[in-house]
């Protein structure tokens, strides 16, 4: 196992910037998921890690090697992909072995590991299958025993749960989890599903166009967004972002429309335009469910009420600008549709934004 660095790498395409600066060092052992959007260049960034892609500048170092000119096969890594990779026309046994035969392996090596990993993987009835007799599933899980039969130093993984269904990707998770946990391998996991990297992560890297946003565990992640971006890409359902005004004296009282809440905090900042964050879970319909002494209020108007499971969803208005509120109910709240309610936050869990997207810090809790 190793740790892994990158510094200041770059990646063009021409005249095309793709990963424009990539500065990041992740330890021995831990689990890293690169998050965002769809060319922000997070399975660029992996496949330069891997040698697939040649750095444009920068370093990559594998614990203390430099590995720009290495070639794929000398970086002791094992990787992943999306679309599996499989061999048609070998076994599920011999998918699995192939990199240990390749390395030279005893033929009676190979088969215990395989053995072992195959019980690991719940993939021993499967062995004399070829790749055509089996399901997304299955076929995902033997490119993993194939990654993990070499116990390489970093395993890499590039959106490998895409094209299963969403039963199969809850599935699939527990046991990358259960992996990672066995045998501590560093691992850095590529998808734009949030969902996987809040479950699976360590760490998350949020990146957006070549660049890093944030990184930080998935908790600080999520509470505590450093930007409008990040606020919105993370949580489902999505922010909602109100616009506002703000003005800070002793505290810093913030008006949607004609309604006000006072943060018990000074933002040090003088009356401005700002955007207001407060996520749909965050949202009370009893003041006393709220655990905080600093609770707001905003007065709302239910435009339509929709039932998912044991939440509700509640599609509402406040002063022309549109929320969501989820909350949880055991009985129905259908009749709220078209009523005007009162909706209750914690305070300390709503987030300010400035024009420009940046998250907006206090100097002052009280």
């Amino acid at each position: 196992m190793s740790s892994v660095t990158f510094e200041n790498v770059k990646k063009a395409y021409g005249q095309t910037q793709v990963v424009k600066q990539f500065d990041l060092h992740i330890d021995d052992g831990e689990f890293v998921v690169f998050l965002g959007p769809s060319g922000c260049g997070k399975s660029t960034t992996l496949r330069m890690l891997a040698g697939l892609e040649e750095i444009t500048s920068g370093d990559i170092r594998i614990g203390d090697r430099l590995v720009n000119d290495l070639h794929p096969k000398d970086r002791d890594t094992a990787m992943v992909f999306q679309s599996y990779a499989l061999y048609p026309h070998m076994t599920v046994e011999k998918n699995i072995g192939f990199p240990m035969k390749m390395a030279g392996v005893k033929k009676e090596v190979i088969a215990q590991h395989v053995k072992e990993i195959a019980e690991s993987l719940e993939l021993t009835p499967l062995l004399k299958r070829y790749p055509k007799a089996l399901s997304g599933g299955q076929r995902q899980r033997v490119a993993m025993g194939r990654a993990m039969v070499r116990v390489p130093s970093v395993f890499l993984f590039d959106e490998p749960l895409s094209n299963l269904d969403t039963k199969l990707r809850g599935t699939m998770r527990a046991e990358i989890k259960a992996m990672h946990k066995k045998i501590k391998t560093t691992t850095l996991y590529v998808t734009h599903d949030q969902v996987e990297a809040m479950s699976l992560a360590d760490r998350v890297v949020i990146l957006k166009d070549g660049y890093v946003s944030q990184v930080g565990t998935p908790k600080e992640i999520f509470e505590s967004p450093c930007s409008k971006f990040v606020a919105t890409f993370i949580g489902a359902p999505e922010m909602n972002i109100l616009s506002a005004r703000a003005t800070s004296a002793d505290d810093t009282v913030v008006t949607v429309g004609e309604q006000s809440v006072t943060l018990n905090k000074a933002h040090d900042l003088p009356t401005l335009d700002i955007e207001y964050g407060i996520r749909p879970s965050d949202f009370y319909l009893n003041r006393q469910t709220v655990q905080s002494d600093n609770i707001g209020t905003l007065t709302a108007t239910v435009n339509m009420v929709e039932l998912l499971g044991s939440n509700y969803h509640l599609h509402c208005s406040v002063d022309g600008q549109n929320i969501l509120a989820e909350v949880e109910s055991p009985t129905g709240l259908e009749e709220l549709e078209n009523q005007q309610i009162e909706l209750y936050f914690d305070l300390n869990r709503t987030h300010l934004f400035d024009l420009e997207g940046l998250t907006i810090t206090g100097t002052a809790q009280g």
